[in-house]
């Protein structure tokens, strides 16, 4: 067992930590889904029973449910879009070092003067490596939301009625058809 990790080690984790977050939130997603199904259906049997308090219920209760999927939902487009950020800037960053290596041969083998170039290039190089530790800390903090997210209901309530009492069949096909996406990505994973 080593006692210190490889960068590449480091390196490779906190890959494995971003996508554990990122199916993590999939799966959330979809469970969020069942659940508006299911207060759908109880609004719905509630509707049928003449029971207005459970109906109000299970509206508030699908309200949250579609509002947390909402969050939910851009937490995890902001979490793919910074990781394909941050993956980027390393990806620039291993370009820079790699031309820094070659300028410093380069200036080895030849009489003309490249430390302008060289300077030039470790400039270049401090830039990126700041823009990869900025993108990791909104990373970091992308994370931490997910953690001190409070439920704010900022659904309409026209869009929970449409959900209870119907709407046009191709809105639903269309949700139906992203459930059923979502579900297969979560049985994938």
């Amino acid at each position: 067992m080593k006692l210190f990790k490889s960068k590449q080690e480091k390196e490779f984790e906190k890959k494995q930590q971003v996508k554990q977050a990122l199916r993590e939130l999939d799966k959330r997603i979809v469970t969020l889904r069942k659940k508006e199904e299911i207060y759908i259906g109880i609004a719905k049997k509630a509707i049928e029973e003449n029971l207005p308090d459970q109906v109000e219920l299970a509206k508030k209760a699908l309200k949250m449910t579609i509002s947390e999927r909402k969050h939910t939902q851009k937490m995890l487009l902001n979490a793919q879009i910074i990781s394909q950020m941050r993956d980027m800037g390393q990806m620039t960053n291993e370009f820079l070092n790699a031309m820094h290596i070659i300028s410093k041969d380069i200036a080895q083998t030849t009489v003309t003067d490249m430390s302008s170039v060289t300077d030039e290039l470790r400039m270049a190089m401090d830039k990126v490596s700041t823009q990869t530790e900025e993108l990791t800390d909104m990373l970091e903090d992308a994370e931490s939301d997910i953690t001190d997210y409070t439920q704010n209901a900022d659904v309409a309530d026209a869009e929970i009625e449409k959900r209870i009492y119907g709407s046009g069949s191709e809105e639903d096909a269309a949700i139906e058809a992203e459930f059923a996406e979502l579900a297969k990505i979560a049985k994938q994973d």
